[in-house]
């Protein structure tokens, strides 16, 4: 399935994301099944090397990245075409304490989101959280959030679930930040497969944009990153809806490579704008230092400041 001007190779990326998570899972399974403790961090080390050559990890060495954490940046790439895009990704784990489960954002009295937020921020790209639900052996006991027979294949493919960093507040209760990942989460493997479209995102800004290429990407297909990028979106839009009725606000003008330069500055309770701060990932060509990267140089200091290291995704 294509559209004019882009290409897309969603089985091979697809089978590839089912890797990645299917190795993820195998080790939360053997470890929970044995009454080991796994960290999201040798999960992601473990799994994400299972996706090539469509998923690639581009580590920084360790003097490149002495002042980073487990941040990981993703670029979603179409060689075809050269759009991409970007996302700040921070791996979480969901853990299960007697009938709770918990999802903890509240690093450092929330400080961890802060500084995430703020180098995505930086790099141009919305911040994500990649949260670990553990395999089946640790969700067993769940039931499907999706009511239908558990297992369902979505309730399989959770395992691993994107969840946007503006949708997940520190101040919120962890057995709630649980619930709303399963809920309005998206699983990694549907990010690449076109057969789980964003379809229409009708958001509560959606009647101010006016025609033009925006409103466009919001109501028709996409494909390759622009449907990544509209999966997240849509995730955030949904969370944006539960908040109070959206008000008139000055456009944000972004300028540079990004695919939209005109967007609403609407914030809801988020920390900043969502439409720049999601779709500012989304640009028509990669940034310079993505070029260098992916030509065997050493990245930027201040890309390496920012991220231990580049996850690209091709396709």
């Amino acid at each position: 399935m294509t559209l004019p001007g882009r290409t897309y190779a969603p089985k091979g990326l697809l089978e590839a994301l089912t890797r990645v998570r299917t190795q993820a899972e195998a080790h939360m399974d053997h470890h929970d099944r044995n009454g080991l403790v796994w960290s999201e961090e040798t999960v992601s080390e473990i799994a994400i090397g299972a996706g090539l050559p469509f998923v690639r990890p581009i580590p920084f060495n360790r003097r490149q990245e002495s002042a980073v954490g487990a941040d990981w940046l993703w670029w979603w790439l179409d060689r075809s075409s050269q759009e991409c895009f970007g996302m700040l990704v921070q791996a979480k784990r969901i853990k299960h304490e007697g009938k709770k489960w918990k999802l903890d954002v509240s690093h450092g009295s929330g400080e961890q989101q802060l500084s995430l937020i703020a180098s995505a921020q930086q790099l141009e790209v919305p911040a994500i959280y990649s949260v670990y639900t553990g395999g089946m052996v640790m969700r067993q006991d769940l039931g499907c959030p999706h009511r239908l027979p558990s297992p369902c294949s979505a309730c399989i493919r959770m395992a691993i679930t994107m969840m946007p960093a503006f949708s997940l507040s520190p101040a919120w209760d962890q057995d709630a930040l649980a619930k709303l990942t399963f809920a309005e989460g998206v699983a990694l493997e549907d990010l690449g497969d076109p057969l789980k479209p964003a379809a229409l995102v009708k958001d509560v800004n959606f009647r101010g944009l006016g025609d033009g290429e925006l409103r466009n990407f919001l109501i028709e297909e996409q494909t390759g990153p622009r449907e990544v990028a509209k999966k997240i979106f849509r995730s955030v839009s949904t969370r944006r809806a539960g908040h109070k009725s959206a008000v008139l606000t000055r456009p944000v003008e972004v300028a540079g490579e990004q695919v939209f330069h005109d967007m609403p500055g609407d914030k809801g309770h988020f920390p900043a704008a969502y439409y720049p701060h999601v779709l500012g990932g989304l640009r028509r060509n990669p940034p310079n230092y993505l070029r260098d990267i992916m030509a065997g140089f050493e990245p930027p200091a201040e890309i390496a400041r920012l991220s231990a290291g580049v996850v690209l995704i091709t396709s």
